[in-house]
């Protein structure tokens, strides 16, 4: 029980495997004699959903403090600037009808009620319009900052746009290289047990026993550790949250030069609605619906109406990617020496982009308090 914990072993890559890797690697300088060890096995058949995706403000403090370089991520992620959401359609489903959830708070928002001030106003202007600089930004296609601006520094507080399969590629490669994490590429097939029922080890096809002290599970929704091992019941949310299927496309720009939004742009449809995230190369669109009020042909027919606005009959030709969401979520995330960060934890509704927000907010929990021993 007094034995001080020294191997970290985290089960799954991608944005979570990478993102708590990087976190504690960083943290507990893994790549000195005396840190902390940080295995990380990820199965070789595993691919990425390839999707874009969006930020909250709070990755460019992740990143910072894992010693990211602001531009090489931009360059390399296929990054692009996100400065909130666009609500669209979601009212009365006329073209006047959005709203803008900007990051900037407005000035003296801790201090003053502007609530009632905009009430007093003549009504047309949305609350966020009346309040905040950001909404015109986006409108206007403006970015948060210059480029004289240093890394990570905001005029305008920001997140990113950005390619999901790049990104866990790029963390892959700073982590390794640059914060001493070990990479083992091989498939877990199954798990040694203490008496106490803490894990000692995993076993792995190619590579034995892999020991550690503290075991995190990122391997997604096929949870192998919290859910397969422990058996803890995984509790469905599908009773309130109806969305449980995706159909995403990766869409080209009609010109190379075409306007990137700086915001995601969310579109309300009859039994669910369509993302739309603009990274420099391409866009990220999907629609996400409840499979209990819309066919699949009929999710289909309305993406492709979505997309014919933008690129015509180009959207005719574009191949969807189906995606099964089981919202839910875990009865615990915590069980003996084993913790589960991202999907293995649950999932729930990707409408404000928390994904990636609820695996920073694990990540930078357990790195910060590790514990020390088992006791």
């Amino acid at each position: 029980m007094s034995k001080s914990l020294k191997h970290v072993v985290i089960v799954g890559g991608g944005s979570a495997g990478w993102i708590t890797a990087g976190s504690i690697a960083a943290r507990h300088n893994s790549k000195s004699e005396q840190g902390i060890k940080v295995t990380l096995i990820e199965s070789p058949d595993v691919s990425s959903v390839g999707v874009g995706e969006g930020t909250w403000p709070t990755m460019r403090n992740t990143l910072k403090k894992m010693g990211v370089s602001e531009t090489d991520f931009m360059r390399q992620c296929d990054v692009s600037f996100k400065q909130g959401s666009k609500f669209v359609k979601w009212v009365t489903g006329t073209e006047e009808d959005f709203y803008f959830h900007p990051f900037v708070l407005p000035q003296g928002y801790f201090d003053v009620d502007l609530f009632k001030y905009w009430q007093q106003e003549p009504k047309g202007k949305s609350f966020s319009d009346a309040v905040c600089f950001q909404v015109p930004m986006c409108k206007q296609g403006l970015a948060p900052k210059l480029i004289t601006s240093p890394e990570y520094a905001a005029v305008a507080n920001y997140g990113y746009h950005l390619n999901a399969g790049k990104f866990a590629e790029f963390l892959q490669a700073h982590c390794t290289q640059k914060l001493g994490v070990h990479y083992i590429c091989d498939h877990v097939e199954s798990v040694n047990s203490a008496e106490n029922g803490d894990i000692t080890s995993l076993i792995t096809k190619h590579h034995g026993d892999i020991f550690g002290d503290l075991f995190v599970d990122c391997s997604g929704s096929s949870s192998l550790l919290i859910g397969k091992h422990y058996q803890v019941p995984f509790i469905s949310k599908k009773d309130i949250l109806f969305i449980d299927t995706a159909l995403a496309a990766q869409v080209p720009y009609e010109e190379d030069d075409d306007a990137i939004a700086s915001h995601t742009i969310s579109t309300a449809q009859d039994a669910g609605w369509i993302w739309d995230i603009g990274l420099p190369s391409r866009r990220g669109v999907g629609h996400v619906y409840s499979s209990k009020h819309s066919s699949q042909a009929e999710a289909e027919d309305a993406l492709r109406a979505y997309l014919k606005t933008s690129i015509g009959d180009k959207s005719e030709g574009l191949a969807f990617k189906k995606i099964d969401i089981n919202p839910g979520f875990r009865e615990k995330f915590w069980v003996n020496n084993c913790v589960a960060v991202g999907m293995s934890s649950g999932f729930l509704e990707p409408l404000e982009a928390s994904a990636l927000v609820m695996i920073e907010l694990a990540a930078t929990t357990i790195s910060e308090q590790l514990p020390a021993n088992r006791a």
